[in-house]
């Protein structure tokens, strides 16, 4: 199948969209996602946090990220789960009916209690860091449309942001970093940001491991594969890729893109996908 062919075919996943304005900063959107027919799926990973709850009609044969033991791989059909995509591809499998929050990394220490390192590329299920959320599944699952199930999720998490007494941490390592990713910049180098922010490198590790889910290095290295993953699906040539995302050459560039995707950069552009995110395979 060529690359065209590949993408006149339906899209597997229409979502509905809703951006909490009362969460602006800590949830990227909410959405619903209901796939139409079975299929399996890889997803690049972005370093968000996502919470997942299953809705009527998922019959989830895998849904897991690259730390998941074994047990954690099966068949998830009620399990509500928190996750994060950090530096591994996500698997996803089966007939999806799925309502999720993207969010910020730091929504795991604002809404969960724990630091955003102890859901890199791992899934787990709320109740196994504290939080009960079958209340909120109950009125999820009783709830009529995506309008009125994006509201009640948007409430529940407010409540739990306004149990949240301080966060100066947070605010003045966002603050310092905010403006070294802005879009169209390079990615800057970890000695670049100890001078811009004025950070020792232990001080910002320990920041972005709890902040962020990922060592600073990791942080940053996670940008630059991300720069590289929007420019692969442009018709630029690899080896510019390469070099506008800022690797040493083209074997650092695809040793660095299989490590992140999965897959290596050519076939990743023979592969049908949905945007940047979403790798259909057989």
């Amino acid at each position: 199948m060529s690359l065209a062919q590949a993408e006149e075919l339906p899209q597997a996943f229409e979502p509905k969209i809703y951006v909490p304005p009362r969460l602006r900063g800590i949830v990227d959107f909410i959405g619903e996602m209901e796939q139409d027919r079975r299929g399996r799926a890889l997803i690049m990973p972005e370093g968000k946090v996502e919470i997942a709850f299953f809705l009527e009609g998922s019959d989830v044969a895998e849904f897991y990220m690259g730390e998941d033991s074994p047990a954690d791989r099966g068949v998830r059909k009620e399990t509500s789960l928190i996750f994060s995509v950090a530096n591994r591809p996500q698997i996803v499998a089966g007939q999806i009916h799925v309502l999720l929050a993207l969010m910020s990394p730091a929504a795991a220490m604002l809404l969960f209690g724990i630091p955003a390192s102890a859901l890199a590329n791992r899934s787990v299920e709320p109740r196994e860091v504290g939080v009960d959320v079958r209340p909120l599944e109950d009125v999820l699952r009783r709830l009529p449309n995506f309008e009125m199930r994006s509201r009640a999720l948007e409430a529940w998490m407010v409540k739990r942001l306004g149990a949240v007494a301080d966060l100066p941490d947070f605010i003045s390592f966002r603050g310092a970093l905010v403006d070294l990713f802005r879009d169209g910049r390079d990615v800057p180098k970890v000695d670049q940001v100890m001078d811009l922010t004025g950070y020792s490198r232990a001080h910002a590790n320990r920041l972005s491991r709890q902040w962020m889910g990922l060592s600073l290095e990791k942080t940053l290295a996670l940008k630059r594969y991300r720069k590289a993953l929007r420019l692969v699906n442009s018709p630029m040539p690899l080896a510019d890729v390469a070099a506008a995302a800022g690797y040493f050459d083209q074997a650092h560039f695809t040793h660095r893109f299989t490590e992140y995707s999965g897959i290596s950069p050519s076939n990743y552009r023979q592969t049908l996908r949905t945007g940047a995110d979403h790798l259909h395979l057989a």
